[in-house]
């Protein structure tokens, strides 16, 4: 249970991060900044995989070990 916890604030933070780089790259296209737009899609790309990852983890161990301990309960 601790391990799908730390996963969903971890993904909780990545969302935020994403809704922040999404954004700053937009005003930065705006605001025609082609070099600060690149940056900024490429970090926006490295947060989304690390949510991908997150997500991966949690289907594949973490929520199936923690839904068999509250059957346990």
């Amino acid at each position: 249970m601790r391990d799908a916890g730390i996963i969903l604030a971890g993904q909780k933070v990545e969302h935020y991060e994403i809704a922040s780089y999404g954004t700053l790259r937009q005003f930065a296209e705006t605001l025609n900044l082609t070099e600060a737009v690149d940056l900024l899609e490429q970090t926006l790309n490295e947060e989304k995989a690390a949510d991908e990852k997150l997500s991966e983890i949690a289907v594949s161990v973490v929520n199936v070990q923690a839904a068999e301990q509250l059957l346990e309960v």
